[in-house]
């Protein structure tokens, strides 16, 4: 049986947020904000939480960079023919600082599908102030390519 897009988004989920699997994804606690199948987009939230602070008190880049990975990635892996793998390139620019008592949220969006790689964008913002906090493209590898 064929699972859907958002079937497929719900496995992911589910086994993001099982507490006794202490990996940077699963302390991260990704949740499902909103998803357009029809447009091939997706946003997730990430809960900021102290731990994740860099010595500034703002959000640490690479917890920002995390969630821009997880995000496009997840989208390629629901919506990319052979579901996408691993990621093989990543770019992002920080435009603004995040504090604790907000929540990251990063829509991606896939700009293109082919049979070796799925590219997307995201942007993340403040879920409180709509505030851009980071941009983002990436590509992933189709994983039924890896060996050519």
């Amino acid at each position: 049986m064929e699972l859907n897009p958002r079937q497929l988004l719900d496995l992911y989920l589910e086994g993001r947020n099982q507490p006794n699997i202490h990996r940077i994804y699963t302390m991260m606690a990704p949740h499902l904000v909103s998803i357009d199948e029809e447009k091939q987009s997706l946003i997730l939230g990430f809960p900021i939480r102290d731990w994740q602070l860099n010595d500034m008190g703002n959000l640490h880049g690479g917890m920002i960079f995390t969630a821009m990975d997880s995000t496009m990635g997840t989208l390629a892996g629901i919506f990319a023919p052979g579901h996408a793998g691993p990621t093989i390139q990543l770019s992002i620019d920080y435009v603004s600082p995040m504090t604790a008592g907000d929540e990251l949220q990063v829509e991606a969006v896939i700009d293109y599908t082919g049979h070796r790689v799925t590219q997307t964008r995201g942007i993340a913002r403040s879920a409180k102030t709509g505030k851009i906090i980071a941009s983002a493209h990436a590509s992933f590898l189709s994983q039924g390519r890896m060996e050519d």
